[in-house]
């Protein structure tokens, strides 16, 4: 296991990351914490930073490695993005955090924060056709990704403290600067051919100014779920919210719920931005990636010093939490086996498609996670978990719907909590639950043992009944008993009665 701590000083703020990589190569981030400096404000004005901010960068750096030593840390990787960049005197800057704090500092040019922002997506999203869009202080990364490539790219010098700042839209937001700034926009995106070149299915949305957006939208709604990775927008989101911010003044957006008053007075520039996007575009989802720049760069270090057998994001994610909460693994894959080969026999009746082949893994291999918690009622412990892990590549849909599958698999009368999540499962999904969750629970009863003493079964439908043949070399008095205790659950939901026996 190794810690290392990842320092990244952008226009806006000054933020650390500290990593914990187990010896698999599974990483999760045990602390992080932003300080706001508004480095790019003096960029935009005078080209050069001030005397007054470089003391308050190296101090909040000073902190921050503190912080990185006495968590453990091995490494500390300090990189830089447009701002000191962008800054005249910016030798001055890094001379001093050389000699002060005996620390490199890296500064990125504008392909390699993409090609950073990118490897985070790749690795935590699923996608197939979208635009990445990374709305900064002075500038905005786009992209054009494909099947986990860079199609094309392009950095425009338009971000929200420049556009917020140059059309001053800061406090008071007046008609003829918001329809300026818009229409200067709009004149920019246009001028970007390959833009129009195809239909994105998605903006997949990264860094700070889209997330303050999303979360905005999340509070309008009274969102029930907190995890913000793999969260989901519409275009006319982004409209409502352009007209709830286009009426307020600072003060007014400051009360704003769901928006950090450190990003209050520059907001309304990166809105204007993503909603010219969104219009010009005809694009009508957004989807946020929690991950950005620092992550990346935690992948790259992973891809340079471990070999992993994870081809896919969902499995090096489950993997890393087994791995984490020291779920017993054996049992978990056994459980697994057990539910999905019962979802395939059972197709003709449930009728449910392959799409549900994630949320059946999810719920069963992490099914017993909310034992690292406590043991008794551990399956509403792994429901919470489960619904807060962010698992990389489900949407938050099928997040839920896997940690309500799990919450099932212990036989007794706990109520499944649809009424709170109604905003994102429908009846049907309900159904779904319902009809995975108590096949998961048979599974778990098969296995109760934890011996994997079922070597197979055979499943046999008829109009009355469902029949499961198991094959053992062992007794399975213990498995065959567990099973039976679903009986009354599994005759409300398929309406057929349950019989398990062992072949002779």
């Amino acid at each position: 296991m190794k810690r290392f701590g990842v320092i990244d000083l952008g226009s806006n703020s000054v933020r650390v990351m500290l990593a914990q990589v187990e010896d698999t190569g599974y990483f999760k981030i045990i602390d992080e914490i932003k300080e706001t400096i508004r480095l790019g404000e003096d960029i935009s004005k005078t080209s050069s930073i001030s005397a007054e901010k470089i003391e308050k960068t190296l101090a909040t750096l000073k902190a921050f490695k503190s912080l990185c030593i006495e968590s453990g840390a091995s490494e500390i990787i300090l990189v830089a993005t447009e701002a000191l960049r962008c800054a005249t005197n910016k030798k001055i800057l890094k001379d001093k955090i050389k000699k002060d704090l005996s620390l490199d500092i890296r500064i990125l040019n504008f392909d390699e924060e993409i090609y950073y922002n990118h490897l985070s997506i790749k690795n935590s999203l699923y996608y197939n056709n979208a635009l990445m869009v990374d709305i900064s202080g002075n500038h905005t990364h786009l992209a054009w990704i494909r099947n986990n490539e860079i199609i094309k790219k392009i950095t425009i010098p338009l971000g929200c403290i420049n556009i917020s700042n140059d059309y001053d839209l800061t406090d008071v937001i007046t008609y003829n600067n918001t329809l300026a700034a818009n229409k200067f926009v709009q004149d920019t995106i246009k001028n970007i051919p390959w833009l129009f070149e195809t239909e994105f299915e998605s903006i997949i949305g990264i860094g700070g100014t889209i997330r303050n957006i999303a979360k905005i939208q999340k509070h309008t709604k009274r969102y029930p779920i907190g995890t913000l990775h793999n969260y989901s927008f519409d275009d006319y989101d982004v409209c409502q919210i352009y007209n709830l911010l286009k009426c307020k003044n600072l003060k007014g957006r400051s009360k704003v719920e769901g928006l950090s008053v450190d990003r209050a007075d520059v907001i309304f520039g990166g809105l204007i931005l993503l909603n010219k996007l969104v219009e010009l575009l005809s694009i009508k989802n957004i989807k946020i990636c929690g991950r950005g720049l620092r992550e990346g760069i935690v992948q790259e270090y992973l891809n340079n010093n471990y070999t992993t057998a994870w081809n896919d994001i969902l499995d090096y994610s489950i993997e890393g939490i087994i791995e984490t909460l020291n779920i017993n693994k054996k049992h978990a894959q056994k459980v697994y086996s057990i539910t999905k080969k019962l979802f395939e026999a059972l197709k003709p009746i449930h009728k449910l498609g392959d799409e549900y082949n994630n949320i059946i893994k999810t719920s069963s291999l992490l099914h017993d996670c909310g034992i690292s918690i406590r043991y008794y009622d551990h399956h509403i412990h792994s429901f919470y978990i489960i619904l807060n892990s962010a698992i990389s590549g489900l949407s938050h849909r099928e997040i839920l719907m896997s940690a309500l599958v799990a919450s099932m698999h212990r036989n007794n009368n706990y109520q499944l909590p649809f009424i709170k999540f109604t905003s994102i499962v429908n009846r049907l999904d309900i159904e779904a639950v319902e009809s995975i969750g108590i096949l998961l629970r048979i599974a778990e009863g098969l296995d109760r043992s934890l011996e994997g003493a079922v070597n197979d079964f055979d499943v046999t439908i008829t109009d009355d009944t469902i029949t499961l043949i198991l094959k053992s070399e062992s007794e399975l008095i213990l498995e065959i008993g567990q099973a039976m205790r679903a009986v009354n659950k599994f005759h409300e939901i398929y309406r057929r009665n349950l019989i398990v026996l062992k072949q002779n």
